[in-house]
């Protein structure tokens, strides 16, 4: 059922069913890698690899966030987004793609999945939703962790197991911080509606599947008693604990994190006849579950995992909830669940999942020590300070003001509003991650309510995007955060601005005019990679002339819109000086053919 060997990447999981194309979709995670984000259009778009070098060329990634940004919204937490590695001006496309929320009864926006719509561009099958029910976040961590995938079928009828994630959907839009576009609030009504008559086509073996979402109502999820239990959750609380434990007749099991174990009762940790974690070599963490710094790939167990034996069922409950009181007791967090029933017989059941065949060979037996090491007091209390400072950047109402710098088309960024009160920060500082972290300021040196400026930035280095490091005097507790902030007074062109950056010469300019021609056919350019590929084709292109005119005539032909963008492109790189080092004279010349057709078509 549960088998550790079939590993998949997630970005397999976003590939459209064979003869479809994507259409738009919807992600929520609790935290969020931009690199990672950046990543997702690319491989939609483009069919990209699974290389983490993919990213290097901005010129396919310019290309998929065109195409994309504005069918993909990504709904994580607010204060969870994480700081990128290395500076890049592209990361400003992501703003509207983004959305920041918080969980209405005080804890965390904690679900993990996708829901996916595809359509077929010859028009003969109507359009498809799969939905994807995860327990990693969107970023580069290598845990361990699980996905359900699920490809729908429309019915003509309501399907009542999916009216909490119909509510969720819907709901989105308003559980963000800042406000939500009508585009976005009419995606997420759409694709909700679409989900409403949506039947889901089951892993062999099982016979149904419903969901549970938490956090939202007094609904929630209430698992019945049953025979056997058993708990996969690498974070965990006494009272979850407790309460999970008390469902079972006969014996529970566990598998959690040892520093996870080690910090639960010795009372609680009786209730389990079988306790687990991971072999050492398997077991490290991933940095979801504290503030402390870490790096970003990074292995260990992640997954949550509930097993139920009833009767002849086995029931496998699969999401992003914890074993913890902010998930399980209190509810405060926003969580998914899916649960899943079938035959023992058919799916195996708990003995099966932690055997040979299963988690097996990766685990070892958990033996509390007679001596439990003393709580770090001076840890305790500075995990404690930034948690709070955390949460305090991330509740506060700021903006970014944007401002003409000099003469030279240089600008200035200004942080307004109230900059809270951070207790227990030594070192607070903030930059825009479109520039390097060396250009930050230290926040410290302002008084609340103070502009904080950065400057000089150029006009694509301008965004909402601002990144925060805040540390404590402990040496081993910092943590560093993204907040998506409104900006005020975005100067025209920005987008342009980016694009000049990245499409910087002839040969740059040449290979993203094939992506523009040839991008959206099946087996393609951007399916093969030719057009990523071809430096210096484009010299032969030109220097004759037939192959570029060719390649013009039969889009304009066939799909005459992908010109407009031709249109604006040409137009964004010539309008500044120098751009005719870019797009050559010669192109120019074949160009003005076809601007005064598409004057003509459009006039």
């Amino acid at each position: 059922m549960l088998n550790p060997d079939a590993r998949s990447l997630y970005t397999s999981a976003l590939t459209p069913p064979p003869g479809m194309v994507f259409d738009e979709g919807i992600a929520t995670t609790f935290s969020l890698d931009p690199t990672t984000l950046l990543s997702i259009p690319v491989h939609l778009a483009l069919l990209a690899t699974d290389s983490p070098d993919q990213l290097s060329d901005g010129i396919p990634v310019l290309e998929s966030i065109r195409r994309l940004s504005n069918r993909i919204t990504v709904y994580a937490q607010r204060g969870r987004v994480q700081v990128p590695g290395s500076a890049n001006v592209l990361y400003g496309l992501l703003e509207g793609m983004l959305c920041e929320v918080r969980a209405p009864r005080g804890g965390q926006f904690h679900p993990k999945l996708w829901l996916l719509r595809f359509t077929d561009p010859l028009g003969e099958f109507g359009p498809h939703l799969r939905l994807i029910v995860l327990s990693r976040n969107l970023t580069t961590d290598r845990s361990w962790d699980l996905a359900l995938r699920l490809e729908g079928e429309s019915t003509a009828h309501e399907v009542p197991e999916n009216q909490p994630l119909v509510e969720l959907i819907t709901d989105l839009p308003n559980m963000a911080f800042n406000t939500v576009v009508k585009e976005r609030k009419d995606q997420a009504e759409r694709l909700a509606t679409k989900l409403r008559q949506t039947r889901w086509m089951l892993p062999s073996g099982f016979d149904s599947i419903s969901f549970s979402v938490l956090g939202r109502d007094a609904e929630g999820w209430r698992p019945a008693r049953c025979r056997r239990l058993a708990v996969v959750s690498p974070f965990c609380s006494d009272e979850a604990l407790q309460k999970l434990a008390r469902l079972s007749t006969e014996d529970s099991v566990i598998l959690s994190r040892p520093e996870t174990l080690l910090g639960v009762n010795r009372e609680t940790l009786d209730l389990f006849k079988q306790r687990y974690t991971l072999a050492e070599e398997a077991e490290t963490e991933d940095g979801e579950s504290s503030d402390e710094l870490s790096s970003s790939d990074m292995v260990g167990l992640h997954a949550k995992i509930y097993v139920f034996e009833r009767g002849w069922n086995t029931h496998l409950v699969i999401g992003s909830g914890n074993a913890t009181n902010a998930a399980l007791v209190e509810e405060s967090n926003i969580e998914v669940m899916a649960e899943m029933v079938g035959r023992r017989s058919k799916v195996g059941g708990i003995d099966s999942i932690l055997g040979e065949d299963g988690f097996g060979p990766y685990l070892r037996e958990f033996t509390l020590p007679e001596d439990k090491p003393e709580p770090d007091l001076d840890l305790t209390a500075a995990e404690e300070a930034l948690y709070k400072a955390r949460r305090a950047l991330a509740e506060a109402n700021i903006k970014v003001v944007c401002a003409r710098w000099g003469d030279e088309d240089l600008w200035s960024l200004k942080l307004v509003g109230g900059l809270p009160t951070l207790e227990g920060i030594q070192e607070f500082r903030a930059w825009p991650i479109t520039i390097p972290e060396d250009r930050s300021l230290d926040l410290l040196l302002f008084g609340e309510n103070q502009g904080t400026d950065f400057w000089p930035i150029t006009l694509a280095a301008v965004t909402g995007l601002i990144a925060f490091e805040l540390k404590t005097n402990h040496p081993d507790v910092a943590t560093k955060l993204v907040l998506n902030l409104p900006i005020e007074g975005l100067p025209e062109g920005r987008e342009a601005a980016i694009y000049r950056t990245v499409i910087n010469n002839k040969d740059a300019f040449f290979r993203y005019l094939l992506l523009l021609l040839n991008g959206e056919e099946p087996g393609g350019a951007l399916a093969n990679g030719s057009a990523l590929t071809s430096s210096g084709s484009w010299e032969h292109r030109i220097s004759n002339g037939v192959g570029l005119l060719e390649e013009l005539t039969r889009t304009y032909t066939t799909s005459p819109e992908r010109l407009e963008d031709v249109d604006k492109i040409v137009r964004d790189l010539t309008e500044v000086s120098g751009g005719e080092a870019v797009v050559t004279p010669e192109f120019l010349e074949l160009w003005s053919v076809f601007e005064k057709a598409l004057g003509s078509r459009n006039g």
